[in-house]
């Protein structure tokens, strides 16, 4: 545009000049303000286009920031979607969570109502023992004074072990060896243990039958072949014994050990005749 606006001015100028009706300083003076709008138009245009170049850049910025705000509204959108469902399981274990707390409560409740049963009946249980303890003490020693002629004699013993009573009968006492039929001094120490277990409460009697593991020369082999069939055979005479002097059969049982359950050693005469015996041990009734 200066170019323009100089092209069309020189002419003038010149023909002004050629005219002579213009002095050298306005001349100079008209080439000056020439100049001078030729800048400004330069100026102007350069304006112009940074103008535009700025305006270019603006809507390259306006539709980068269009696109960054689509990009964060989809963002957005999805933030809130993850919320809503972060909410929601949120939600949903907090209802789980106070239905657990609710039954663990309840649990507890129950645990507490079940110790307190238990240690109800632990204290019973131990006071009902400590009665027990003092009673199969004090049966213990009445035992012992109503056997004390035949555990002088080395014919019995009594003993207690963990609340258990023992009243231990060796063979000579009642039997003869390898036979099971009573002897007939055996029935007066039978019938006085009989008279006092009618007494006691709350107890049965276990009769068990123990042997050696030699067999006697004097045994019936025919009809004992082992340890087994003498010891229980010696076990239901005595039971049957302690029945017909009034012990009810429904506290009387009878085991046999054979020869597997000794005392002492096999070895020697003492060691087996102390393995052969009869033991009533008195139980809890079940």
């Amino acid at each position: 545009m200066g170019l323009t606006c100089s092209r069309l001015l020189l002419p003038v100028l010149l023909l002004i000049t050629a005219g002579g009706c213009v002095s050298t300083g306005t001349f100079d003076r008209k080439v000056a303000e020439v100049a001078t709008l030729t800048q400004e138009t330069a100026r102007l245009r350069q304006e112009g286009a940074d103008r535009v170049r700025s305006e270019g850049d603006r809507v390259a910025e306006l539709a980068e920031l269009a696109s960054r705000v689509t990009a964060l509204t989809v963002l957005n959108r999805k933030c809130e979607a993850d919320r809503k469902v972060v909410e929601g399981l949120l939600r949903a274990k907090e209802d789980t969570l106070s239905t657990t707390v609710i039954d663990l409560r309840q649990k507890n409740a129950e645990l507490a109502g079940s110790n307190l049963s238990l240690k109800q009946d632990m204290d019973a249980l131990l006071k009902s023992r400590s009665g027990d303890v003092r009673k199969t003490g004090s049966i213990y020693e009445e035992l012992l004074g109503l056997m004390k002629d035949e555990v002088a004699r080395g014919e019995a013993t009594v003993s207690e072990l963990q609340g258990t009573l023992t009243v231990t009968l060796f063979e000579p006492l009642l039997f003869d060896p390898g036979a099971a039929d009573l002897k007939p001094t055996a029935g007066a120490t039978l019938r006085k243990l009989a008279g006092y277990l009618n007494g006691v409460k709350g107890k049965g009697i276990r009769v068990e039958g123990d042997t050696e593991t030699v067999l006697s020369a004097s045994w019936s082999l025919q009809k004992y072949p082992s340890g087994w069939e003498l010891a229980a055979a010696r076990a239901v005479t005595v039971a049957r014994a302690l029945q017909q002097e009034g012990v009810s059969p429904l506290l009387l049982s009878a085991v046999s050990h054979g020869e597997y359950r000794p005392l002492s050693d096999n070895i020697s005469e003492l060691g087996r005749a102390r393995n052969r015996r009869i033991q009533l041990v008195i139980i809890p009734k079940e």
